[in-house]
């Protein structure tokens, strides 16, 4: 019995260090040495992958108007759209805030765009709070056929690419050209 409560314990502690307390996504750190695991092993097999970078648009605005209890719901409704659209091999993080990264082993820019697009799909049809509306999304894609690319190098295209989108208008997505 005690060997039982001991492994819960673990199991429990071992979810809190990993995981998102208010989207059950993993955190940025388990999501970032999990990447760096899966992007060493698709190297080593010579396959490719793709890195979503997505942000919340206008989403200050929507916690200035409607308070951060709609904001939660608005970033839990988006790691909801995630995990149904995302296949079981990928990697979904919150990396901060409003923020988000996924990893797509074996996914070309044009399925990542896929991905992006469903999510944007399913949060748009999601049932908000009354008077609320949920934001759009906004998304930088990068993938591992750049130049040096590592997870760290992938975000930092993406986030460039992210960038773009939002100059461009938000709701969209952008990817990196290099």
């Amino acid at each position: 019995m005690t060997a039982l409560s001991n492994e819960q314990l673990i199991n429990g502690l071992n979810e809190r260090a990993t995981r998102d307390g208010l989207t059950g996504l993993l955190n940025r750190t388990a999501f970032m040495e999990l990447a760096t695991q899966e992007m060493s092993r698709l190297h080593s097999a010579g396959s490719i992958c793709t890195l979503i970078l997505a942000d919340l648009d206008h989403f200050k605005a929507l916690n200035d108007s409607h308070g951060h209890a709609a904001g939660d719901t608005a970033i839990q409704a988006f790691a909801a759209a995630c995990q149904a659209s995302v296949r079981h091999t990928d990697l979904v993080g919150r990396y901060g805030g409003e923020e988000f990264t996924i990893l797509l082993p074996g996914a070309d820019l044009e399925s990542a765009e896929i991905i992006a697009n469903e999510i944007s799909r399913r949060l748009a049809s999601a049932e908000p709070p009354d008077g609320v509306t949920f934001p759009t999304v906004s998304y930088g894609i990068a993938p591992s056929t750049l130049a040096n690319a590592e997870v760290a190098h992938m975000i930092v295209a993406a986030d460039k690419a992210l960038y773009q989108a939002k100059s461009l208008g938000r709701n969209r997505a952008v990817c990196a050209t290099a």
